[in-house]
């Protein structure tokens, strides 16, 4: 369930802390709620590692925990629904579910990092498919780490250890791939994540380069931005990519602990986070998303949480 901000204060008055880091940007974001916590008496509706986080168009929120290999389904009040347990195929059970997507249809994708391949559900969490672990049909994984859906319906995968994107039909037929190791225009080190915006441009979070890179849907080198540091615009590790529905892009500026605001040609916003284990805090926040209302919601590994976060205005 939810609780009320000042449930996890170790400080006076977190929230206007909180807003206090954000002031004088153009847009402002304060804590609101930590999403099932854990308590002293854990129990299976709460949240222990949640690597993965993800909204559905009724604003369901969906947790990858990595700890009890679940997906855990929250209404958009922060009330448990179900989680998907004992996910298994082919007597290879889900193992650390790093990234989830879902396509037009309603089927969520999974990485199912640790086995090496995409895991295919319905709606429902029943599994359909799993595909990416067999070299025979030239899609193998070294380390599949984000997935993404473009409005047809292709899939798109960042292996971070081949530094490749790779794209694939929905039944995990290989389509294209693109990159390899190096600091040029096209290469990465350490392909965090991919997201696809509203025209099926393609950005990716080059976590060890400090930058984002945008490519065609074809994998055509578009352009960058981005360097490592701490002002606005720098990053230190930059993790996890979403779009709102006005398209702005919100990125876990991972190592930096805070999310930083971009419009989707770089320029810089806003920010909101501090490192800290408060509410408001991060330490090496990893996933975010960001429901029909503007509320967003970021996935923090580290201090086992995940916090939402509302517009001031």
């Amino acid at each position: 369930m939810f609780l009320p901000n000042n449930s996890f204060s170790t400080i006076s008055d977190p929230a206007n802390i909180t807003k206090n880091s954000t002031t004088n940007k153009t847009m402002t974001f304060i804590y609101d709620r930590t999403l099932s916590p854990q308590t002293e008496s854990p129990n299976s509706t709460q949240i222990f590692q949640p690597e993965g986080v993800l909204t559905d168009e009724l604003d369901n929120i969906y947790v990858n925990d990595i700890q009890s290999n679940e997906i855990k389904k929250y209404d958009k009040n922060g009330q448990f629904l179900t989680a998907w347990r004992n996910l298994v195929k082919d007597d290879l059970s889900l193992n650390h579910p790093h990234s989830s997507e879902i396509d037009k249809q309603g089927n969520f994708y999974l990485t199912d990092q640790n086995n090496q391949r995409i895991m295919v559900l319905s709606n429902n969490g029943t599994i359909i498919d799993t595909w990416g672990n067999d070299p025979n049909h030239g899609t193998l994984f070294l380390h599949p780490h984000g997935v993404a859906a473009d409005s047809i319906g292709n899939i798109f995968v960042s292996d971070r250890d081949l530094d490749k994107i790779q794209k694939f039909t929905n039944n995990g037929t290989l389509i294209h791939l693109w990159g390899d190791s190096g600091t040029r225009s096209g290469q990465f080190d350490m392909p965090w994540d991919v997201a696809i915006d509203k025209q099926d441009d393609v950005f990716v979070p080059d976590y060890g380069n400090n930058r984002i890179q945008v490519f065609s849907n074809n994998g055509t080198f578009i352009t960058q931005w981005g360097f490592e540091g701490v002002r606005n615009g720098e990053f230190n590790h930059p993790a996890v990519i979403a779009f709102d529905k006005l398209q702005k892009l919100y990125v876990t500026d991972s190592d930096n602990h805070r999310v930083q605001i971009f419009s989707k040609d770089g320029t810089f916003i806003s920010e909101f986070g501090a490192e800290g284990t408060g509410p408001g805090q991060f330490a090496k926040p990893e996933s975010i998303a960001i429901d029909s209302t503007g509320r967003v919601y970021v996935a923090d590994t580290t201090n086992n949480n995940v916090q939402l976060f509302v517009p001031e205005n």
